[in-house]
C-alpha cells in the first residue's frame, strides 16, 4: 500500500533559509534537477487520484511555497473533493485572513507553519528576509480560523532560543509545534554545515524542555520515524520532538551510503513530476508524469508497494555517522 505523500507545487520561495541547500547541484527531497515545469492543477490531481486507488490518504502539499502557486485553492479543492485529506506546508508570509479561510474552505483541515525563532533578528539570520513580524500576524490570522501546528528545525543557532519559542506559542495559542533535527544533504557544502549544526533532540534538548515544563516526553504510536511528545502545561502547546534513531529503511536500501532522516516511510513527488522514496538523492524513482501519461503509472505504483510493505527499522544514527564520516559535537549546558 501506498502511505502519505509530500508534494512539492512550487519550486519557488521568498526565503534563504540556512538549512535548505541552494545551488545547481543539489539531492534533496522534492528535487529533480534544473528543469523549470511544475505539474498543472489537472496533472497533479491525475497522478495522486491514480496513487489513491492504491491506497494513498493523506497528500502534504509543499514547496519551494506553496502560497506562491497561483491555482493553489482550485488544486486543493479537487483533492479533498476526491476524498484526500490535505494538509499544507508554508512560511506563514503570505497568511492573509481572506487567504487562510478560502485554504480552509477548499478543505485543509489545519496548517504547518514554519517558524524557526522567535526574535526578529535571528529570524532575519535565518531566512534571509526580513519579514518576522508578517509571518507572526500569518499565524495569528490562521488561528483565528484553524488549527496550527508550527515547525521548527533545531540547531545550534538556535537551540537556546527554543525555550522561549515555546513560551511564545502558548501565548499565540498555536496547538503544536514539531521540533526537527536538521536534514543532511549530501551535497556541496552541507556535510560541514551539518556537522557544525546538528543537535541531537533526544538528548540535548529534550531534558532541558523536561525540566523547563515539568514534564516528560512519551513515545508516540506511529509508523515510521520515532516521535515524542509532552504538554507544557493544562490545554497549553504541544511539543513533539523527533529521534535521530532508528530510521525506516527497506531491501532495496540495502546499498544505500546516505542517511534517510526520515526514511522511506514517505513518497516524494517533485514539481516536474518525478515520484521517489528517498529523501536524499534522486535513486530508486521514476517520471510518475510521464508514466501516467501513458498509461503505465498504476502498474509502477505495484511495484512500488511492497518497498514500504518491507521497510523497518533498521538503521542506527551511529551507523550514519560512520557510513558518512561525520562528526558532532554536542551542545554543552
Amino acid at each position: 500500500m501506498i502511505p502519505k505523500i509530500r508534494v512539492a507545487v512550487s519550486r519557488s520561495c521568498e526565503m534563504r533559509c540556512i538549512y535548505c541547500p541552494h545551488g545547481p547541484i543539489i539531492h534533496m527531497e522534492n528535487y529533480d534537477g534544473d528543469e523549470e515545469y511544475c505539474l498543472t492543477t489537472d496533472e497533479l490531481v491525475g497522478v495522486l487520484l491514480e496513487m489513491k486507488k492504491h491506497g494513498l490518504v493523506d497528500v502534504h502539499l509543499t514547496g519551494g511555497e506553496p502560497l506562491r502557486r497561483g491555482d493553489l485553492i482550485t488544486l486543493i479543492s479537487c483533492l479533498t473533493a476526491n476524498g484526500l485529506t490535505v494538509e499544507l506546508n508554508t512560511n506563514g508570509l503570505g497568511l492573509t485572513k481572506e487567504k487562510v479561510i478560502r485554504i480552509k474552505d477548499a478543505g485543509v483541515k489545519f496548517l504547518k507553519i514554519s517558524l524557526d525563532t522567535p526574535d526578529r533578528e535571528a529570524f532575519l539570520s535565518l531566512t534571509g528576509i526580513d519579514v518576522f513580524d508578517k509571518v507572526v500576524s500569518g499565524i495569528r490570522n490562521a488561528l483565528e480560523v484553524m488549527p496550527v501546528r508550527l515547525n521548527c528545525v533545531v540547531m545550534k543557532s538556535n537551540i537556546g532560543s527554543v525555550i522561549k519559542l515555546l513560551e511564545l506559542c502558548n501565548e499565540l495559542g498555536v496547538q503544536e509545534i514539531h521540533l526537527l533535527d536538521l536534514t543532511y544533504y549530501p551535497c556541496h557544502g552541507h556535510k560541514k554545515f551539518w556537522e557544525e549544526q546538528f543537535v541531537y533532540l533526544t538528548e540535548e534538548l529534550a531534558p532541558v524542555i523536561e525540566a523547563e515544563y515539568g514534564n516528560k516526553f512519551t513515545i508516540m504510536p506511529i509508523y515510521g520515524c520515532r516521535f515524542y511528545q509532552l504538554e507544557t502545561k493544562p490545554g497549553g502547546t504541544i511539543v513533539t520532538l523527533k529521534e535521530a534513531q532508528p530510521t525506516m529503511r527497506a531491501p532495496i536500501c540495502s546499498d544505500c551510503q546516505e542517511y534517510c532522516h526520515e526514511g522511506i516511510f514517505t513518497l516524494r513527488l517533485s514539481a516536474g513530476g518525478y515520484l521517489n522514496f528517498c529523501p536524499c538523492r534522486n535513486s530508486g524513482g521514476f517520471n510518475a508524469l510521464d508514466l501516467y501519461k501513458n498509461g503505465t503509472l498504476s502498474q509502477a505504483l505495484g511495484e512500488l508497494s511492497p518497498v514500504f510493505e518491507q521497510a523497518g527499522p533498521v538503521d542506527s544514527f551511529d551507523a550514519f555517522l560512520s557510513r558518512n564520516g561525520l562528526n558532532f559535537s554536542k551542545v554543552r549546558s
